[in-house]
């Protein structure tokens, strides 16, 4: 059975992309280790119920070879439901463009994206 999915992005610097999630959507660090670089290879980020592991790129390819690339490149999307989207969308639009300003969708949602700092795009949708 399973009860949980939780994405680990692999980004080219840790400390930063752990600075975004903390500063723009108010994650909390809840794990991570550090490197001899000054940096880290790895974090655990969360918020509410929402859990997001962050890897140094290096350390995902060693980890699993088949992730090979060059540099950073998003492919997917992170999906966040809210209860109150109006509220996350004004904490959000001081910090952060929007790639998609509020809208509603032909599904029922309200929803609105922006991008992190590795171009991940986040999606935040209230039912």
């Amino acid at each position: 059975m399973l009860t949980n999915i939780t994405p680990n992005l692999m980004v080219e610097n840790v400390k930063k992309t752990m600075d975004f999630y903390k500063n723009v959507l108010e994650f909390s660090i809840i794990d991570s280790v550090p490197n001899n670089e000054g940096n880290f290879d790895f974090a655990i980020l969360s918020k509410d119920q929402c859990t997001l592991m962050l890897q140094k790129k290096e350390s995902l390819i060693e980890e699993y070879p088949i992730l090979e690339t060059d540099q950073v490149k998003p492919s997917l999307s992170l999906f966040f439901l809210t209860d109150d989207i109006t509220k996350i969308a004004a904490l959000v639009k001081k910090k952060a463009p929007f790639l998609k300003e509020i809208h509603e969708t032909s599904y029922g949602t309200k929803e609105f994206a922006i991008a992190d700092n590795n171009g991940y795009v986040l999606t935040f949708a209230e039912k």
